[in-house]
């Protein structure tokens, strides 16, 4: 932001200076009395600029220095500039319909400069080395990143991204868990559409919230958040992208039952260090990230299936987003390491959003959990059942904890002796 404003002041300045100077001189006499008699025939004479004309050359150039810096394709400047020249002529000619003298040709000039002086210096900063980084990295990320998160990383000097460096990101995983039965199911073009259509809705989705595609394809959908660009709070981030698809899917299927109707949308999330970097020497230039929570949200997302649940995220994310987030625990997964486990949680809805009935259910579905790993199950069953929301009409995973505990309800009545805990961690 600091150097696209200072360059924005110079480059304005610059334009707007010469315009005045020219006009003071009597450089543009000449052409500025054609001009006047085009649109006032034996019209007033002309007594050069005043003191509001100044000003409107002076921010007019630096509203056109400002913009041309923020495009970067030469044919997008080109097609604005055409159309700041035929304003400011209508402009001209609408006010002498009423008598009002506005002499063009200053608002011309300043707009055509600043134009030039902001594709020059776009040229001279792409032609040393951290201008190179900076458009380097906007050519990697095109399509992957929004364009306003292009354009901070273009700003920012330390835009080296071929350097492997550690970053704190969250990732999240959507995958369609049904993807193998709708290949059995439906006609190519059809199950290729859906998986187009999939990908187009989640890719809109997660670009406005200022995630970065680092992958979508049949597989599913890999966003990261908090790489390129470093985010403070990027867990929380993207625990409200991840619940905005979940809804905007769930629009889109009741709109179109016949084709995203049919996917069964599972997420992940997972939270920690990876090791990212753009391997210079690559043809593609692709972005290469390698770390333990990519696997983590993949797994996540397909033990979702297990559960019932839609959007599971693991204890680095949980703690990350802190109290800004509702989610209850569900169960252990076995990670990599002999004898650790790893808790995960299933993400309900965005504290803020939350009802008080929403709340108090989850509580009472951790209270549950907690007598259910004690084997209290009486109790662990009167809080499960005490955990039913009014507005939800089959709460999978509650009900997963149900048909566990019901036998064993049934075994404690007609035999009093200790049963197992009949849950293991996956």
């Amino acid at each position: 932001m600091r150097r696209s404003l200072l360059a924005t002041l110079g480059i304005g300045a610059l334009a707007a200076t010469l315009v005045i100077v020219l006009q003071k001189s009597g450089i543009l006499l000449r052409p500025e009395s054609a001009i006047l008699n085009w649109l006032f025939p034996g019209g007033p004479p002309h007594d050069g600029l005043g003191p509001g004309n100044y000003l409107l050359v002076v921010g007019l150039g630096l509203a056109t220095a400002w913009t041309m810096l923020q495009i970067a394709e030469l044919h997008r400047r080109v097609g604005l500039l055409l159309l700041l020249l035929a304003e400011i002529v209508a402009a001209a000619f609408v006010l002498s319909l009423g008598g009002i003298v506005f002499q063009p040709l200053p608002g011309l000039l300043v707009a055509l400069l600043a134009t030039l002086f902001a594709t020059l210096f776009a040229a001279a900063t792409g032609f040393t080395e951290s201008g190179r980084r900076r458009h380097a990295a906007a050519a990697v990320f095109k399509g992957r990143l929004a364009r306003a998160a292009i354009t901070r990383l273009m700003e920012n000097d330390q835009a080296d991204l071929s350097a492997p460096q550690t970053r704190e990101v969250t990732i999240v995983f959507c995958e369609i868990a049904n993807q193998a039965d709708l290949i059995d199911d439906l006609p190519p073009a059809e199950c290729a559409r859906l998986t187009h259509d999939f990908i187009a809705a989640a890719s809109e989705l997660f670009l406005r919230e200022g995630g970065y595609l680092h992958g979508a394809d049949g597989e599913g959908i890999h966003a990261v958040f908090g790489y390129p660009l470093p985010a403070p709070n990027h867990a929380v981030a993207a625990a409200r992208a991840a619940l905005l698809f979940r809804d905007r899917m769930a629009v889109l299927a009741y709109k179109q039952p016949d084709s995203l109707g049919k996917v069964d949308l599972r997420v992940g999330i997972s939270s920690g260090p990876v090791v990212a970097t753009v391997p210079e020497a690559a043809v593609s230039r692709d972005v290469v990230i390698s770390g333990a929570p990519i696997e983590l949200a993949r797994r996540f997302a397909v033990a979702n299936k297990v559960y019932g649940s839609r959007i599971l995220l693991g204890p680095r994310a949980f703690s990350e987003a802190g109290a800004e987030i509702v989610a209850r625990p569900i169960d252990f997964l076995r990670s990599g390491e002999a004898h650790e486990r790893l808790e995960i949680y299933e993400l309900l809805a965005l504290t803020a959003e939350a009802s008080a009935e929403e709340i108090n259910c989850r509580d009472r579905f951790w209270t549950g959990l907690v007598y259910f790993r004690e084997r209290r199950w009486k109790e662990a069953f009167a809080e499960f059942n005490r955990a039913r929301r009014s507005d939800v009409a089959f709460d999978e995973p509650l009900q997963w904890y149900l048909r566990r505990l019901e036998p064993l309800i049934l075994q404690m009545v007609t035999e009093p002796t200790p049963v197992a805990d009949p849950l293991g961690p996956l």
